[in-house]
């Protein structure tokens, strides 16, 4: 009989660690009434542009009047102190944008984790959040109307896991902001749910 149990007993942590060990997956579509997502201009440094329809990334070189923006995204929905499998975050090329039609220039961008407080009706470029220099993530040059790449932020994911307190969602800024380029991406007030900023995330319990 003790021999049954025992073996019961194994066969049920056998069960119990394999379900806590499985895979999970979440996808966050950013939604204007959950998430965070803005622009920030370094011309309009005191304005507020968080219900654009645009994530565009623009460096527009002109003396005085040169105007850079950067895009700043935070998914809330990230669970906590998981282990990361995988992370992507995918963008989409803006179809209805109303600053061009398709992207040009070197446009290489670049995503940080952004690490102090932001709040997108109030974020302006003279406030913008901190970003940490650590496990940035590098992403191609996007041609004509193309969506970019899906990106790869396994690290940067596992560090708001890990560190969910200090964690404030990313900034994305062109890898060279000292020549003309344009990106056109969607925001979450896109209204096509289809072009909205989404992450998908792989995870498990962390035993």
């Amino acid at each position: 009989m003790k021999k049954i149990f025992g073996s019961i007993l194994v066969i049920v942590l056998t069960l119990l660690s394999c379900n806590s060990s499985s895979q999970k997956e979440i996808t966050i579509i950013q939604d204007p009434a959950k998430e965070q997502d803005a622009i920030i201009s370094s011309l309009e440094n005191n304005k507020n542009f968080s219900t654009e329809e645009n994530n565009h990334l623009y460096a527009a070189i002109n003396g005085e009047n040169t105007n850079i923006t950067r895009v700043l995204i935070n998914f809330k929905e990230i669970p906590r102190n998981v282990a990361i499998d995988s992370a992507y975050l995918s963008l989409k090329f803006n179809t209805t944008s109303i600053y061009g039609k398709q992207h040009y220039g070197i446009n290489q961008f670049v995503v940080s984790r952004i690490v102090s407080p932001w709040d997108k009706e109030d974020v302006t470029w003279n406030n913008k959040p901190v970003v940490s220099e650590f496990n940035k993530v590098y992403q191609d040059n996007v041609a004509l109307n193309n969506d970019p790449n899906r990106i790869n932020l396994t690290k940067l994911v596992q560090e708001i896991s890990d560190d969910y307190e200090n964690s404030y969602g990313f900034e994305l800024s062109l890898l060279n902001e000292t020549q003309n380029s344009l990106l056109l991406l969607a925001s979450s007030n896109h209204p096509n749910k289809d072009l909205r900023p989404k992450l998908q995330i792989y995870y498990k319990e962390k035993n």
